[in-house]
């Protein structure tokens, strides 16, 4: 892609046919602001380039050292001490010559915020993250939050008040071949039996080609609610001209608005979307070791260590503190609990590719559906 937007369909064949010409225009005029260029963040940014937005801006007020080796693919030795994100810029810039890549450093002022689409942070304190998303949920800009530490890792979206979807799930629209219509209040509509229809309460369709009921020909997108596998009601079809036979009824995929919290918001109310239903509890309990993390941070000005029995200690002092706090507190057993979070303290300082690559796939994931809203 150019200046221009014109899509290298070569390059691009495989998106295009998953997300559609106009979603990928939609990402060649998307700018991206992704901070923090260790594992995560370079793994985060790879993605966004060889997706194609129409500029991506890495940002990293930190020069390279020894343990970002571990998992900062584009570092090498010689690149220790030089600032992070000017030494993967060349790098991510040959992934796609498509796609401006330029680099940022010092503070994320809010003239400097105001220029992006999407903000995408890694490696930062929780003030920044409020600081930061206040600023874009207020300016309507896309925020992403990402994270790993060890073999834990969390990820925070907020796409503003009023983000609209318009394909909530990717997938081709449902066409099937209609074998009746009834005249009533409301009117049924039978398909074929071949096979179900796969429509939901809710979808909307339309229709084409029916006989008799040729209104329907004409009609906008109706809402339908779902009677079995192979029927299905619609709107009041008494006043139609017939009843209706044959013909195809379509899926119609509608625009839905979504209202994202705020990041001050979320941590007091989480809505967590668990990777595990057998371990629910777990996953609020991750919720504010992530916390507690960020406070052991701000008070000792580092992680803590490996295997470091006192330092674990202090973070389960930490993370009760900030559970007692909760507007909904998760109800701690201390053996137990205390367990969890000595193994969170322990595995804190790990920066493991393998997680980096989970959470950073996922994260340039939720970057393509702020900028397509697909």
């Amino acid at each position: 892609m150019s200046d221009t937007h014109t899509i290298d369909e070569g390059l691009y064949s495989r998106q295009l046919y998953v997300l559609g010409h106009e979603a990928m225009t939609k990402m060649a005029h998307s700018d991206v602001l992704i901070s923090g260029m260790r594992g995560l963040g370079v793994e985060i940014a790879k993605n966004v380039v060889l997706g194609g937005v129409r500029s991506v801006v890495i940002h990293d007020d930190q020069n390279a050292e020894w343990q970002d080796l571990s998992s900062q693919f584009f570092l090498k030795e010689g690149d220790i001490g030089k600032n992070r994100a000017l030494a993967s810029q060349m790098h991510l810039s040959e992934l796609n010559n498509y796609v401006h890549v330029l680099t940022q450093s010092g503070e994320l002022s809010e003239d400097l915020l105001s220029k992006f689409d999407v903000v995408v942070l890694t490696n930062s304190s929780l003030d920044e993250q409020l600081r930061i998303g206040s600023f874009c949920h207020s300016n309507n800009i896309k925020f992403i939050v990402a994270d790993t530490k060890g073999l834990i890792g969390q990820l925070f979206c907020d796409f503003g008040e009023e983000f609209i979807v318009y394909d909530s799930d990717g997938e081709q629209p449902i066409s099937t071949m209609v074998l009746n219509i009834t005249k009533g209040s409301p009117g049924i509509v039978t398909c074929l039996d071949e096979h179900s229809h796969g429509f939901q309460d809710g979808d909307y369709v339309t229709f084409s080609e029916v006989k008799g009921m040729t209104e329907l020909n004409q009609c906008s997108p109706m809402e339908i609610k779902v009677l079995d596998r192979y029927s299905f009601s619609i709107c009041d079809t008494s006043g139609f001209s017939d009843i209706g036979t044959g013909g195809y009824v379509t899926e119609v995929k509608m625009p839905k608005k979504y209202n994202f919290k705020p990041l001050e918001e979320a941590l007091k109310e989480p809505n967590i979307i668990p990777s595990d239903f057998g371990k629910i509890e777990r996953h609020r309990c991750l919720h504010i070791a992530f916390q507690a993390l960020h406070q052991f941070v701000k008070e000792n000005g580092r992680l803590p260590g490996p295997r470091n029995e006192t330092d674990a200690r202090k973070l389960f002092t930490i993370a009760k503190a900030i559970n007692a706090d909760a507007l909904v507190p998760v109800e701690m057993d201390d053996s137990f609990h205390e367990d969890l979070f000595s193994k969170v303290a322990y595995m804190a300082v790990g920066d493991l590719i393998p997680m980096n690559a989970v959470i950073g796939g996922i994260a340039a994931q939720e970057v393509m559906k702020a900028c397509t809203g697909k």
